[in-house]
């Protein structure tokens, strides 16, 4: 991984990896003109008209404004809308709250929301992992019981304003049960197998209701986040000064770090240590020249190759390794050529340290930047989606501009990318034949040789 060989780009992190490649996916979807194309089209449409009133009463009912805000609070908001309200919910007619009971009212159910919270946070929320988790689970138990009572508590003062009112049986609604029911199956007949699918066809159904006849029928789903790959990390590589003792390094690497702005990241193995601040290579080694510092430290940002100052030419920067440039950092700082078991040990110092770096960031889930065709890609993935009987080989595009492995010139190249972007994407990809399909043209017949 740090030699020669190995993925060489600049790794990112997976925070809101997936909704980018959903995006991706979505805009090919929504775009495609193929006779599938316009079926898919159809059936979402037939979908958002079925349950149009439904989202215009609950906008309506939130102040004008849909009540969903992130992707993932998506199931959450649902689960609160499939409780009944209070309206109807008691007979003979309820009396109406005096100020101070309704201040009291108001105390109280404030306190029992805030708990609520903090339980919810505490538990490892336990409602956004229900599906991991299950129903029966300690911690939805847990959560279920305190709810009832915080709500049963928070709702005091209106039962005692109101003491010999007799409550209807509560139930959930059914419509909301229904609506995600139907959204659900919409995916699993068009096979978008991924945790964000429902949530985004809802949240694009209620801001498509939200905007009215303004909205643009074109946009699709997740086409309101602005979602790009994460900026690639810059981490420390550190080489002792050759001729300087450990202790002079371990001393002068804390410095050194410390005038870097970083972050940590906390990881399983341990934590991470991340620069977010650079300094200018020119500032960096002047500094290190004028303090004497026995720690030569490299910004490094996962290339395999970095931009190296010429001095006969400065205008015409070559490209040399992480290891070399440090060698060049060494030799520069003790005016002298380094001897061959110096920059040996340079050399070894640097390359550990990038695996590590690798090793431990890929663990975390970290990727490395891609410089493939992804909206080619993402049209491919959504061939596979709505036309299962394509095969591997129909898929290969007619256009082979790009170099290298970005070409996707044959079925197995095209194979790999949708396969490693639905994996980037969380998405399970339906399982593909590869050739032509079986047929009296293609089938072998003894009598004909």
């Amino acid at each position: 991984m740090s030699g020669r060989g190995g993925n060489q780009r600049p790794l990112t992190s997976p925070d809101g990896r997936d909704l980018q490649y959903a995006r991706l996916l979505f805009d090919a979807l929504w775009s495609r003109t193929s006779k599938s194309g316009r079926r898919f089209a159809k059936d979402h449409d037939i979908l958002y008209q079925r349950w149009l009133r439904l989202a215009r009463v609950i906008i309506r009912n939130n102040g004008g404004a849909t009540p969903f805000g992130s992707l993932g609070d998506t199931d959450r908001v649902l689960d609160l809308l499939e409780l009944p309200d209070d309206r109807n919910s008691g007979y003979p007619s309820l009396r109406d709250l005096n100020d101070e009971e309704l201040a009291s009212l108001k105390w109280q159910r404030a306190i029992a929301s805030e708990a609520l919270d903090e339980i919810y946070i505490d538990l490892g929320q336990p409602l956004d992992q229900r599906d991991a988790l299950a129903s029966e689970s300690e911690s939805w138990k847990i959560y279920d019981d305190a709810s009832s009572f915080l709500f049963r508590w928070g709702n005091q003062p209106a039962y005692d304003a109101n003491p010999n009112i007799k409550r209807k049986r509560w139930r959930r609604r059914e419509i909301i049960v229904s609506y995600r029911r139907e959204v659900a199956a919409f995916c699993k007949r068009w096979r978008l197998k991924a945790w964000w699918a429902v949530p985004a066809i809802i949240q694009h159904h209620f801001l498509r209701a939200e905007n009215g006849s303004v909205w643009d029928r074109t946009i699709p789903p997740l086409s309101m986040y602005v979602l790009e790959p994460g900026t690639p990390v810059a981490l420390p590589v550190t080489v002792k000064l050759p001729d300087r003792s450990e202790k002079q390094f371990e001393r002068d690497k804390t410095t050194v770090l410390d005038l870097s702005e970083t972050t940590v990241i906390q990881a399983v193995g341990g934590p991470i240590r991340v620069i977010r601040h650079q300094f200018s290579r020119e500032e960096r080694a002047d500094w290190e020249r004028s303090n004497d510092s026995s720690c030569v430290l490299l910004e490094w940002d996962g290339r395999r190759h970095i931009l190296q100052n010429n001095d006969i030419w400065p205008d015409s920067p070559t490209l040399v390794t992480p290891g070399e440039f440090l060698v060049e950092r060494c030799e520069y700082r003790l005016g002298r050529n380094l001897k061959t078991r110096e920059k040996r040990d340079v050399l070894r110092q640097c390359w550990e340290q990038i695996r590590e770096h690798r090793i431990r960031l890929g663990a975390e889930g970290w990727t490395a930047l891609s410089d493939g065709n992804l909206d080619l890609i993402a049209t491919s993935v959504a061939r596979l989606l709505l036309s299962p009987s394509v095969t591997w080989d129909a898929l290969t595009p007619v256009d082979e501009r790009g170099s290298g492995k970005n070409r996707y010139r044959d079925a197995p190249s095209i194979q790999r990318a949708c396969k490693t972007f639905s994996a980037l994407a969380n998405l399970e990809l339906p399982a593909k034949r590869t050739g032509r399909g079986k047929s009296s043209h293609n089938a072998y017949d003894p009598a004909h040789r």
